[in-house]
């Protein structure tokens, strides 16, 4: 791929909220501009538009796949238009950054990575948690030997909302369930800090949707490490992590995954480490870097990972008996 020497010009798949705060925090990548937003209707592409200062307006995703001034598109769609949006504008030329999870199954990732290679593109997954200053900082200490060798993770990711079956959260048509919308935190997290698990067991709750509302996991490791991970859509939880090393811990306070500070405990010494505030412009500036040196995956979330972490996910949605329509 030929490095990216000219202006980084980005396009907006979507005007959902999390295409809506990737849009506020890109005036904070130092760089690059979106210039167009596309949405299945004209009016809410035109206001989205409006609203954050956006030249050009699309009212079909095809549009902003044809469109010539366009670099790279950043796909913040519900989870069953991953794929095919990412394969879309993958063989229109675009570069694409795609939210988490990269897709419902490995077979769509396959599909996704094949696309990106016929058409000499890059592609990752937007885990802006691996990106984030607080959370680098912390791994980075972790895997330099701060805590000893780590033993185990406890991490959570949980919440309680009412349940209700039109909500994308519930829905598998959707692509729904606390897994894949809020477990792929901490699953990131003990993956991050340890590597891919050698044995996962989940456990769980189904609500009347067929989509899993609670989670529990149970991961090990070859080396006698743990963790023990839980999740929810339906059932409060610390949303905080913990890593227990031989000689010390690390502990991310709430919201674990976009902290701006961790507490590092070694002996009776504690330091709490500060850094500036989570937000998804650290994304981009990963996806500029890039760009810029003519590479067409992201080292620190690759695509051999991204497709690993959704085969587990597969596994584990077989073990809790979550099927989805795209499966």
């Amino acid at each position: 791929m030929e490095p990216l020497n000219g202006p980084i010009r980005w396009g907006l798949a979507g005007t959902g909220s999390i295409v809506k705060s990737f849009a506020t925090d890109f005036a904070r990548a130092g760089e690059g501009e979106i210039v167009a937003v596309a949405s299945r209707s004209q009016d809410s592409a035109d206001a989205f538009a409006a609203a954050h200062g956006i030249e050009r307006a699309h009212g079909s995703y095809a549009a902003l796949a044809a469109d010539p001034d366009v670099d790279i598109v950043y796909v913040g769609g519900i989870n069953p238009v991953h794929a095919p949006q990412t394969v879309m504008f993958l063989e229109a030329g675009k570069h694409v950054l795609v939210e988490k999870p990269i897709a419902l199954n490995t077979r769509e990732v396959d599909e996704m990575i094949a696309a990106a290679a016929a058409n000499d593109r890059f592609l990752m997954e937007a885990m802006w948690m691996r990106f984030n200053p607080a959370s680098v900082d912390a791994v980075a200490r972790i895997h330099d030997g701060a805590i000893g060798e780590v033993r185990r993770v406890l991490a959570d990711f949980s919440f309680n909302l009412p349940y209700d079956p039109e909500s994308r959260l519930f829905d598998p048509t959707k692509g729904g369930g606390a897994l894949l919308d809020v477990g792929i935190y901490p699953y990131t997290l003990a993956w991050w800090i340890l590597g891919e698990p050698d044995t996962t067991t989940a456990a769980g709750h189904l609500a009347d949707t067929g989509v899993d509302d609670a989670i529990s996991l149970l991961c090990g490791w070859e080396s006698g490490a743990s963790a023990a991970l839980t999740a929810g859509v339906r059932v409060p939880g610390t949303m905080t992590a913990r890593i227990e090393g031989s000689e010390g811990v690390v502990e991310f306070p709430l919201p674990a995954h976009a902290p701006d500070h961790f507490v590092l405990t070694q002996g009776f010494d504690e330091e709490t480490v500060r850094h500036e505030p989570p937000g998804l412009h650290y994304q981009a500036i990963e996806v500029h870097r890039r760009l810029r040196a003519g590479e067409r995956e992201s080292a620190r979330m690759p695509l051999a990972t991204s497709r690993a972490m959704t085969s587990h996910f597969d596994a584990l949605r077989a073990q809790l008996g979550v099927v989805y329509p795209a499966d």
